[in-house]
């Protein structure tokens, strides 16, 4: 059996990982051996809807193909000045987005697509959903329309297979064919959390694993042909088409064009993300290992030894990997032979170079601000990634290294932040404002400033946030509140965030025990603090993590919104200073402002969600990073969250009769459990140790009022 490798990546630093030994870092002033990689909007002028793949269709013909997660493939014209791409096939009556990961998930073209014009598809069928509502993993043959190659003909859906989905999460659903002409399919465990079925070792169902079949033949009783040196064909009671198992959930994996070889992105449960090589019959330990680290010791591997992963990342950088593509293409000779992955929720780029004899080595190297749901290649092998901002961009070298924060000031002091950092007073320059519902933070005392550019005012908006100027910073301060041992805040951390010419860059500075200074950790740093609790642990967040809160579906700055700095004339002050300018006609009176989630205005339901709009629907919100397909804004209409009375996909955290929110019923409610919960499935899910327990009882006493 391999030895469990132990590596992690840091912000900055290149980590030599090997596939059989430990990782050894970089000194940070070293320089890098890697090439720049960055990434370029392509076909600037089309947007797409959740898209989720892009191909080209082998025939030569130059056109480019989207998948857009609901149910539609796009095809376009690989023109820089395409300026619109027309419906190729559109199944979306058929495909399930009741969950947040169901949908069209998947999209290859035959081989021989020039010669006989079939392409298969992967996603969730609503069509052949169970007895529960929950959509069956299908994969379907189609082809072209004789009347035109750019439109495919829905009558000619051939099902090749169903496979049955326990839960609404973890539906792998990426489809290749391999040089050998086999077609190659990935499908998760089967959702929830922490593999409840066990499907991670089986053998005896598809899930959790990654399948061969042959689609030009087909055996008795099947649509397809199983090949006879699949590795499990001749094992009693397990499924031939079987080529790889304990997987957690693969959603994106690829052929090397050079090698043949096949790399994975497998998406990791509570701690880490990995890259694997799959290999014929290999195990890759799901859930007796994540990724290279023990997960349930109650587990026995069913079969073979465990396959350490050639790479991995902390989610300290990321929650979601995109696992992407060894670059063949001709256009980027630098990049050739690096395989380039990504993480859906903080946009790190990664590069991946080396061989299982000497080992692999990684780097961080690009920080995208992106929500990178997926590589794809065009017919010469150049590279794209595709966003949930609509956009493609082509992933290109770069003369300019990775350099996020490289010019900050490593101290607080010198960033001209603070006016006397003994008495720990920020600048005359710096904007005070205050908030209407704030943030959970483990009980700190929080400040909040701006800092904008001479001859630089904020935009407002009625509703969202508000525009900021590039060069602006927004400053928060956390003091530990006062305990037994300390009769004063002591001072924790101070974040910035800074709105650069590229979008935003966010560090934190972590104050010394004396209060003196702070120094500024990328990586961030959990350690331990007195408090108004005594003793608990605090969470300073790493960039990558700040990333993933300040996303661009929820406008980067989460507090500067009318919501919430409407009241106390704290908007009519600014206009008056000239801090923010109000567009003619604009009536304050009749914007909505939130209410204090503990205070004495408002309903009981309104104050409950203000609190989950604050504090969850940065992510859960319509094309958000969050894993649920739960919509938490306060705007929105209470019957279409997907809250109330939905079976959750994530897990039941071992309720009975679990729902994401159970009218009447705090017991039942899952949402509330993730909320009192610091274990498995706590929520927020980065930086809090501490229970917010004024939120646990404001928001059973909602839903127990619930009818």
């Amino acid at each position: 059996m391999m030895a469990p490798m132990r590596h992690l990546i840091l912000l900055g630093l290149a980590i030599s990982l090997s596939h059989t030994g430990a990782a050894a870092a970089q000194t940070a002033e070293a320089p890098s051996s890697f090439p720049g990689v960055g990434l370029e909007r392509a076909f600037g002028q089309l947007r797409f809807e959740r898209p989720i793949f892009l191909t080209g269709a082998g025939d030569g013909s130059g056109r480019m193909f989207v998948v857009e997660q609901a149910g539609v493939i796009r095809v376009f014209e690989a023109d820089e000045e395409a300026s619109a791409s027309s419906v190729f096939l559109d199944i979306s009556e058929h495909v399930s987005r009741r969950g947040n990961e169901e949908g069209l998930l998947g999209l290859a073209f035959h081989p021989e697509f020039a010669q006989n014009g079939e392409f298969f598809v992967h996603f969730s069928s609503a069509r052949d959903a169970d007895d529960k509502g929950v959509a069956r993993n299908a994969i379907s043959r189609f082809k072209v329309s004789q009347a035109s190659s750019d439109v495919a003909d829905p009558s000619s859906e051939e099902v090749l297979l169903l496979q049955r989905q326990p839960y609404r999460n973890h539906n792998g659903g990426m489809i290749a064919f391999g040089p050998d002409g086999m077609l190659y399919a990935s499908f998760g465990d089967g959702g929830a959390a922490n593999d409840p079925e066990g499907n991670g070792q089986k053998l005896t169902s598809m899930l959790g694993g990654i399948i061969r079949i042959d689609v030009d033949a087909k055996d008795d009783g099947l649509r397809y042909s199983v090949p006879r040196d699949n590795p499990f064909v001749d094992v009693d009671g397990a499924r031939p088409e079987l080529w790889a198992i304990g997987l957690r959930n693969v959603w994106r994996f690829s052929f090397d064009r050079a090698t043949g070889e096949l790399f994975a992105g497998e998406v990791g449960q509570n701690e880490i993300e990995e890259v694997d090589i799959i290999v014929r019959g290999g195990n890759y330990g799901w859930n007796r290992f994540e990724a290279d680290e023990l997960f349930a010791k109650k587990t026995d591997l069913i079969v073979g030894e465990h396959i350490a992963p050639i790479a991995t990342y902390p989610h300290s950088e990321g929650l979601s990997i995109t696992g992407g593509y060894v670059y063949r293409g001709a256009a980027q000779a630098p990049l050739v032979g690096l395989y380039l992955f990504a993480d859906y929720v903080s946009g790190n780029l990664w590069a991946t170079r080396g061989d299982v004899a000497s080992g692999y080595e990684t780097q961080l190297v690009r920080r995208t601000g992106r929500s990178i749901s997926s590589f794809g290649e065009d017919d010469d092998g150049e590279l794209f990634a595709l966003s949930f901002d609509g956009g493609i961009y082509r992933v290109v070298a770069s003369d300019e290294p990775e350099a996020h924060l490289a010019d900050w000031p490593r101290l607080l002091s010198e960033t001209g932040l603070y006016g006397d950092m003994r008495r720990r007073e920020l600048g005359e320059h710096l904007v005070p404002y205050e908030v209407n519902a704030p943030f959970w933070s483990d009980d700190a005392l929080k400040a909040r400033y701006v800092e904008l550019p001479a001859g630089t005012q904020l935009g407002f908006r009625a509703h969202g946030t508000w525009e900021v100027p590039v060069g602006a910073r927004i400053v928060k301060t956390f003091d530990a509140a006062p305990s037994g041992r300390r009769k004063n805040p002591s001072p924790v951390e101070t974040r910035v965030i800074e709105r650069t010419e590229d979008g935003w860059e966010a560090g934190t500075y972590v104050w010394n025990r004396r209060g003196t200074e702070a120094e500024l950790l990328p990586a961030g740093k959990q350690f331990e603090q007195y408090s108004a609790r005594g003793v608990t642990t605090w969470h300073a967040p790493s960039s990558s993590e700040c990333a993933s809160c300040h996303v661009a579906e929820a406008g980067f700055v989460l507090g500067l919104s009318t919501a919430q700095l409407h009241g106390a004339d704290q908007i009519e002050k600014w206009v008056e200073a000239g801090i923010v300018a109000l567009p003619e006609g604009t009536d304050l009176g009749s914007l909505d402002a939130f209410h204090d989630p503990f205070g004495q205005e408002g309903s009981l339901e309104d104050r409950a969600r203000t609190y989950l709009d604050v504090n969850c629907a940065m992510c859960h919100r319509p094309d958000g990073p969050g894993n649920a397909s739960i919509d938490l804004r306060y705007g929105t209409e209470l019957a279409a969250t997907q809250l109330v009375g939905e079976t959750p996909t994530q897990g039941d955290l071992g309720l009975e009769d679990a729902r994401v929110l159970a009218p009447g019923h705090p017991e039942r409610s899952v949402l509330l459990e993730r909320v009192r919960t610091l274990g498995t499935g706590r929520m927020p899910n980065i930086g809090s140790n501490v229970v917010d327990d004024r939120a646990v009882t404001l928001l059973t006493e909602w839903i127990r009022s619930m009818k």
